[in-house]
């Protein structure tokens, strides 16, 4: 049993370095904000998951939403108190890579006089600038776990305490 198992970790561990050194953690990085993406008709539809996804100027589809060139979309981790801001900036000539750039930022609920509550951003912690492909290895693993979120760029240290 445990030959097998060692088996079974050497075999990932060899199929996924190789992917690694290629677009790996590019089509990982929208696992933090999607269950899916796919690029098509000039934009990139996301397929969000059922929560914290926050987006005013993307066009509804059959496949979830499709987002634009300067269209923006929010991803809200209540877990973290942490809200990711995207920005779609372009897509290459040939339509096969699209360049986002991510602002983060802590947030509060706070409650307001009237007994409603607000989400109020406040400081920056971090900014990243990554692109997605249209040509993926790990397509498969899109809605195969609707209930499990990867969120493979959560970092600890964006949910310490400041003082």
């Amino acid at each position: 049993m445990h030959r097998q198992f060692l088996v079974l970790i050497v075999f990932f561990l060899a199929t996924v370095a190789p992917s690694h050194a290629t677009m790996l953690a590019p089509e990982l990085k929208a696992y933090d904000f999607a269950e899916a993406y796919y690029i098509e008709d000039g934009g990139v539809v996301i397929s969000p998951y059922d929560h914290g996804f926050y987006c005013q100027n993307g066009i509804e589809t059959p496949e979830g939403i499709r987002i634009m060139p300067g269209g923006t979309f929010m991803q809200f981790d209540a877990s973290r108190m942490i809200v990711d801001k995207y920005k779609l900036l372009r897509l290459n000539a040939e339509g096969t890579r699209a360049y986002f750039h991510q602002r983060s930022y802590r947030y509060k609920v706070v409650k307001d006089a009237h007994g409603k509550y607000h989400d109020i951003i406040g400081q920056l912690v971090d900014t990243n600038d990554f692109f997605l492909t249209e040509f993926r290895s790990w397509e498969w693993l899109d809605h195969v776990f609707p209930n499990f979120e990867v969120h493979p760029g959560a970092q600890g240290w964006r949910t310490r305490p400041q003082y």
